[in-house]
């Protein structure tokens, strides 16, 4: 499978480094996630010990990719194919990579040769009795998973290693013995589908199914009830509305490179939210308990989505600093490319909770939100700008941002809630220098 060598065009540079971007820019960041998908999974099936099973997917793909280019691109860069194929990379330099690890690639084969209209059969793993078609659902495997026959029958489910063939074909997809149309949108004996989160323009995976969906410092929900499906629809709806309507140049970033939502575990009462470096559009959160935080931690994990893109293309930091810094939003000291992560996303969350402010009581909490953001993010940028730690590009994205930064700190704010905020910050400042033994 060829790929496409991608560099960062100066507009789309300026605009990311501004804090924002722009859906044209998003979509030139995606362009080059697919490709590096490809890259990895190229990598993952020459290293596949089965080269029969490697030909036979690298076949299919190739043949689906040359009958249905455009869905093969939506399909190979959906979100989580990052999250697998970064996950079994590094468990193949590990020595560590799993039978399964590599059948994964099977089922995406087969979504695209159903996208191209490619009759295919290929064993595809099973995950906890399910087998996992992504951006479709899962199906029970029932009692035909093997481990080392995946037409066999009589074996157990249970395993992880296990195997089952999957087929598609006229319009249809069959996993064992569980059969529903192409796409599988309802429910059905032995099937459940993924649910979606809509609203104006947009439509995101909810997904409580992936195997691949962990790695956000919280585990991933299990399987969600369909009343917590409609709480989740509520809340982002609400959310999407807000954001449409103060903040129309995030809520079009979104639209662009917004992908998939990962439910995860409410493990304490805390809300929790996180992305995975290298999934662009995809991050994991608990539900946030009103709209505009909902709104809010949109805008933020997608920032951590576009720096991360941006990254992959364009070094900003030099990998030889070895220096620890404060970020006002945490206690432990922070490397300076995760400060700078940290730095970019709250520069995107101080300018939404700008947007959200007004006249009533939910404004006034913007309005304290936003101080506080505002100058979390001036302090930690003057510390990656003190850094003397950024290549040339680096430079030129922080003095992008600084006059981004500057413009909210130029907004006026009641004076009561600007000491507020400096009272805040040199609280998180003195328990970080406790922390630290400084």
């Amino acid at each position: 499978m060829t790929t496409t060598y991608h560099s960062v065009s100066p507009p789309t540079f300026a605009a990311i480094a501004t804090g924002r971007g722009g859906g044209d820019a998003i979509e030139e960041l995606h362009a080059a996630q697919v490709s590096k998908h490809l890259m990895l999974i190229m990598h993952l099936l020459e290293a596949w010990p089965d080269t029969a099973a490697a030909q036979a997917a690298t076949d299919l793909l190739e043949r689906s990719r040359a009958a249905a280019p455009e869905a093969f691109q939506e399909i190979l860069g959906a979100p989580l194919v990052g999250a697998w194929s970064g996950i079994a990379v590094r468990a193949l330099e590990r020595d560590s990579a799993q039978r399964a690890d590599f059948l994964h690639v099977n089922t995406l084969a087969l979504r695209a040769a159903a996208a191209a209209g490619i009759d295919a059969s290929l064993p595809v793993p099973v995950n906890s009795g399910v087998v996992v078609l992504p951006g479709w659902g899962a199906a029970s495997a029932g009692d035909r998973a093997s481990a080392g026959d995946p037409a066999s029958a009589g074996a157990p489910a249970s395993s992880d290693r296990a195997e089952v063939l999957a087929s598609v074909s006229a319009g249809r997809v069959r996993v064992g013995d569980v059969e529903v149309p192409v796409p599988p949108t309802a429910a059905a004996p032995g099937w459940q589908p993924l649910r979606h989160l809509t609203g104006d323009g947009i439509d995101l995976e909810l997904d409580d199914l992936h195997p691949y969906r962990h790695g956000h410092h919280v585990p991933p929900a299990a399987r969600l009830s369909d009343e917590a499906v409609v709480a989740w629809q509520a809340g982002f709806a609400a959310a999407w509305e807000l954001l449409a309507d103060r903040l129309p140049e995030r809520a079009a970033e979104l639209r662009a490179g917004l992908r998939t939502l990962v439910p995860l575990q409410q493990t304490d009462r805390a809300a929790r939210s996180a992305t995975i470096r290298h999934a662009f559009g995809v991050f994991g959160l608990t539900l946030p308990p009103a709209p505009d935080e909902f709104a809010v931690t949109l805008v933020h994990e997608f920032q951590h989505s576009k720096l991360s893109a941006l990254l992959d293309l364009v070094p900003l930091t030099d990998p030889e600093d070895t220096g620890r810094y404060f970020a006002p939003w945490r206690t432990d000291p922070r490397p300076l490319p995760g400060l700078l992560q940290g730095v970019y996303a709250f520069a995107g969350v101080a300018d939404s909770w700008r947007a959200l402010r007004g006249p009533d009581r939910a404004g006034a909490y913007a309005e304290r939100q936003f101080a506080e953001a505002r100058i979390q993010v001036d302090c930690g940028l003057i510390a990656v700008e003190r850094s003397g730690a950024l290549t040339a590009d680096g430079e030129a994205l922080v003095s992008h941002l600084r006059r981004s930064v500057d413009e909210m700190l130029a907004e006026d704010v009641p004076q009561r809630t600007v000491d507020d905020a400096e009272r805040a910050l040199a609280d998180t400042l003195s328990a970080w220098r406790e922390r630290n033994g400084l």
